[in-house]
């Protein structure tokens, strides 16, 4: 086989080029299979990219976002192990036209014999698709199968350093804008490998090297500014980069995460956000406040998550906010050709370009409505309800990826919920069944040595809210709810809540809850559903600014017996943690959660009594049992001889800062923030020996 594909690839390589299509080769291989990476390099390629686990020289799938901005005429991507959907994605965009895509099956009987959704839809896409050649013993391949559509000419040489005549057009006009508005404001979209990024970077260099200016760069990670910069620093040669930054002259270029934009809110004379469908539109609406001149960029499908639901929603806050904002779209394909027809089968294999459903019909009453449990083997078999359902869960989220695709297909643990009128899908709701752990379990999630995956409320009520036997409960995990857009506020987010909590409270489960990104309309939302708020996280998400949040709703008396008590616990807590970790929750939010706060007494209790015995003798979160421990402290008049000076000294500071540990750090002249945790923790187990 190994000789018929190099054969195949020998003859077809010169109209490959020609044209400037890519075609993907799909094999099955056993894990020994020796003659592999000699097979491959022996492959008429020059850049070769292998993403493997078990051939030589490869690099692993989850490792693959380090080659974004890279290019490659051959990407070997082996799935014999687990098929990485998001590794995938990204590195597709690496190949450029000419190029050829492998996928490395396991051997055929393994890989039929697979009991995955994900690997049936993969397999009906793997024969009559356009660019796609699939090898087994059964099946051949000669050069007069491929077909190259000859009349696609490489497009005419654009003028450097454009890549493309959308480029051009694009870094031209948004330039001429900058330059004579003193307010502008422009959103820069393109599906993948149409050199959106890249423009960025030529626009920044012209910024820098014309004027004495300062542009500020945010993006969800630093690495996905790479090619900004490689093209900054390519039109710029005199300029100096560091790892976060470009200075030329007088002039610099600084890139920001958006958390903590969003706190200071530097001066800047230009904002440039990239993948702004990553960041959720309530922090993108304060910086349009802010900023006078910015430019938005992002994909509109990709390894990132789509930006369809991003585009429908923000353009309507543009149309509102900045109604001369201007909308500049790349069509081109830089490292392509056009209509590609490889990227037309990687969309459909990694669902990237779902459309959202037009405005559905209503009912006259909910009442006609139909909810139903969806059997995931039917779904998939009819494409258009697929498409409906899968796209309402894109639009919800700001950040989908192929992987939550195959876990929705794939994971036994899933059960999806929709509401329906007239066979059309207003409304969906996935639930991710959880815990169920034995009380051995239990206990080590609950002492901070043990974290099953894929059970997000089990774990947080365990370890983070402080009972050691929640992990034991069955949970069922709204992980998406979502509604049409056009049907918003007609209550029917909340109809299709309330009927599916009484659909998981007759599957058996002992709690029902969720957690998400805090936002005063989401809090209000799961109030008026009776959900109880327990806990807070105390780290904001680097790309929404946002604390999370932990509502859930008691079905079993366990189940109530867990909520009670957690409740109890959060709101005796509530105003420490606001003097310490949550000091920065924004004031709506505070008053929200403090709705909640009664008169509470500070004599010590039961539950903090097991915070601070589970601090000071496991490895529980400090900033979860702070309160219990302040409060315990407090109860002392003095402390018990046998404290030494040094442990003394880490207890005052620990009232006194309560979670500001380069505060203590700094006072004890320690090395660091785990060096005090570590000398409290080991304090506090000293003072319960001694008590």
């Amino acid at each position: 086989m190994f000789d018929s594909i190099n054969v195949f690839l020998e003859k077809v390589t010169t109209g490959l080029l020609d044209s400037q299509q890519r075609i993907a080769i799909i094999l099955h291989a056993d894990m020994r299979a020796d003659k592999l990476s000699c097979f491959i390099n022996l492959l008429p390629f020059k850049k070769k990219l292998i993403i493997s686990e078990i051939i030589q020289n490869g690099l692993p799938a989850e490792k693959a976002s380090i080659k974004l901005g890279n290019e490659y005429d051959l990407v070997v991507f082996d799935v014999r192990q687990e098929f990485n959907a998001d590794a995938l994605g990204i590195i597709s965009g690496a190949l450029c036209g000419g190029g050829c895509l492998i996928v490395i099956l396991s051997e055929k009987k393994i890989w039929d014999e697979q009991n995955s959704l994900f690997i049936k839809h993969v397999n009906e896409l793997l024969y009559h698709q356009s660019a796609v050649y699939y090898f087994d013993d059964d099946v051949r391949h000669s050069a007069k199968d491929i077909v190259v559509n000859q009349f696609i000419k490489k497009p005419a040489s654009v003028a450097s350093p454009y890549l493309s005549y959308d480029q051009q057009f694009a870094v031209e006009g948004i330039l001429a804008a900058l330059e004579t508005n003193s307010r502008y404001c422009s959103v820069l979209i393109a599906g993948r490998g149409r050199g959106k990024s890249s423009a960025l970077g030529l626009i920044s260099a012209q910024l820098l090297m014309q004027h004495n200016c300062k542009i500020l760069l945010t993006a969800p990670r630093l690495s996905i500014a790479d090619p900004l910069f490689y093209h900054l620093q390519q039109q710029c040669p005199d300029g100096l980069a560091d790892r976060a930054g470009f200075k030329y002259k007088q002039s610099v270029l600084q890139f920001i995460a958006p958390d903590l934009l969003l706190d200071t809110l530097p001066s800047a004379d230009v904002l440039l956000i990239d993948e702004a469908a990553a960041i959720p539109i309530s922090m993108l609406q304060e910086l349009l406040v802010h900023y006078p001149k910015i430019v938005f960029s992002t994909t509109t499908h990709g390894y990132e998550g789509t930006g369809r639901g991003f585009i429908l929603k923000f353009y309507k806050l543009l149309d509102k906010s900045r109604p001369d904002w201007q909308k500049i779209e790349l069509h081109q394909p830089v490292r392509w050709s056009k209509d590609d027809p490889l990227e037309k089968w990687l969309e459909e294999l990694l669902f990237l370009n779902i459309k959202l459903d037009s405005r559905p019909t209503l009912p006259a009453n909910k009442a006609e409505c139909q909810i139903a449990l969806i059997n995931r083997a039917e779904l998939l078999a009819n494409k258009v309800k697929l498409s409906s359902v899968f796209s309402l869960l894109v639009f919800a989220h700001y950040r989908t990826r192929p992987s939550d695709f195959k876990y929705l297909l794939d994971s036994e643990s899933i059960r999806i919920y929709t509401l329906e009128y007239r066979k059309q899908i207003l409304g969906v709701v996935v639930i991710n069944q959880e815990g169920g752990f034995d009380s051995e379990l239990s206990t080590a999630i609950y002492r901070g040595e043990r974290r099953p995956k894929g059970n997000l409320l089990a774990q947080t009520l365990c370890f983070h809210g402080g009972s050691e036997q929640a992990a034991c409960l069955m949970y069922a995990r709204v992980m998406r709810i979502v509604i049409h857009p056009d049907i918003h506020k007609y209550g029917f987010g909340s109809y299709l809540l309330n009927s599916v909590v009484q659909k998981e409270q007759a599957e058996g489960m002992d709690i029902i809850g969720s957690s998400f990104s805090a936002t005063l309309p989401l809090l209000n939302f799961w109030n008026k559903a009776d959900f109880t708020l327990l806990r807070t996280g105390f780290s904001r998400d680097h790309v929404s600014a946002s604390y999370s949040i932990v509502v859930a709703k008691a079905f079993s008396e366990k189940g109530n017996k867990v909520v009670t008590e957690l409740s109890l616990k959060f709101n005796r807590n509530i105003s420490l943690w606001l003097a310490g970790p949550l000091l920065n929750l924004s004031e709506d939010i505070k008053q929200m959660v403090l709705i909640q706060n009664k008169h509470c007494t500070d004599k010590v209790s039961r539950l903090d009594m097991q915070d601070v015995e589970s601090f000071a003798r496991f490895n529980r979160n400090y900033d979860t049992c702070m309160p219990a421990i302040i409060r315990w402290l407090n109860s002392f008049d003095e402390y018990p001889e046998g404290l030494s000076d040094k442990e003394l000294k880490v207890i005052n500071l620990s009232m006194q800062f309560m979670n500001n540990w380069r505060a203590i750090v700094d006072e004890m002249k320690l090395s660091g923030k785990a060096e005090a945790n570590l000398l409290l923790r080991s304090t506090l187990k000293h003072l319960l020996d001694i008590k």
